[in-house]
């Protein structure tokens, strides 16, 4: 596949399908930039990839360009021969190799992708929230505030505690509005 047939791609033809016998999904992490180019050099050795990629426009300008760029910036998904797998390491373009434990598992996220990219609307991408873990709100009303994750759902329950009192307040805040901390 050439640069620009990645570029066009919305979405890979293919049915995301459980790996045959003696290969397996794995994650490929990427050196910078390098999730197309490594795409094209494992397409040609005859590799099944899924590369999710999102429509981006930008004003140069008057003028407008769009283009197509990685969901999940570094990362690709791959099904390889099990007795390959470590091979891929020495490819130029992949910095590390992610075994996957949970093949259906990820088999079904994919799908989900796959599934939400096709619809055609903005899909993107936001830190993964964790509960018990400290986040900022960059956003809304509460926009500065830090506290920790006491729920998730559509609007997540945002708790700030003053341990020298015992006490909390918690607060709901859109998910689209936190950042994690580290």
């Amino acid at each position: 596949m050439t640069e620009d047939q990645i570029q066009a791609q919305e979405m890979p033809e293919e049915e995301i399908v459980a790996a045959p016998e003696g290969s397996e999904w794995v994650i490929l992490h990427t050196r910078p930039r390098a999730e197309k180019k490594a795409v094209q050099a494992f397409e040609l050795a005859g590799a099944k990839l899924y590369l999710p990629l999102r429509r981006k426009d930008h004003r140069y300008g008057g003028r407008l360009r769009t283009f197509w760029s990685p969901l999940f910036p570094g990362y690709i998904f791959g099904c390889f021969e099990s007795r390959e797998v470590h091979k891929l390491k020495s490819n130029q373009y992949v910095a590390n190799v992610l075994t996957v434990v949970d093949q259906d598992g990820l088999l079904y996220q994919l799908r989900q992708i796959q599934q939400a990219l096709a619809a055609g609307e903005m899909v993107d991408v936001m830190p993964y929230l964790e509960k018990g873990k400290p986040v900022r709100v960059t956003g809304g009303p509460f926009k500065g505030v830090e506290g920790i994750i006491e729920r998730l759902d559509k609007k997540t329950r945002v708790v700030i505690s003053i341990e020298m009192i015992q006490q909390s307040v918690f607060m709901e805040v859109d998910s689209a509005y936190i950042e994690m901390i580290n």
